[in-house]
């Protein structure tokens, strides 16, 4: 049984280093791998699209900010459902919920994730939009 379980970790650390074993796609905008925004030195906004669908009511974009810091959220289009509130998750477990075109205090330095969903719930819920993050 022990030659069995050394020969298995062997067969798998072979495969690893000869680049058989294909890792998972990352599609820009899942939860996995979502879109980073990164601004340009002396910019205080950044615009990015995304797009959302059936198949894919959910788009993630991350950013890095610090603790203080207030961000703004302005979306259009794609029927995106933003009340009551995008949600925004982040440091030490951070969740909370922020309001459209409203300023949000950050409460800790770190890595942020935005959370913009598709309104299900109305007419035509689906397609590109454009998000206009602020931070101050």
């Amino acid at each position: 049984m022990t030659r069995v379980a050394v020969l298995a970790a062997c067969t798998l650390t072979c495969v690893a280093c000869l680049g058989l074993a294909e890792a998972a796609p990352c599609t820009p905008g899942d939860e996995a791998c979502p879109v980073v925004l990164k601004m340009k030195p002396g910019a205080t906004t950044i615009t990015a699209t995304g797009s959302v669908s059936g198949e894919r009511p959910n788009y993630y974009f991350k950013f890095a900010a610090r603790a203080g810091q207030k961000i703004t959220i302005h979306t259009e289009g794609g029927g995106l459902k933003t009340g009551p509130g995008i949600p925004i998750s982040g440091p030490n477990g951070f969740q909370d919920a922020v309001d459209e075109d409203t300023a949000f205090s950050l409460p800790a330095t770190g890595a942020y994730v935005i959370n913009l969903h598709a309104n299900t719930m109305s007419d035509g819920p689906f397609g590109r939009f454009e998000m206009k993050l602020t931070i101050k």
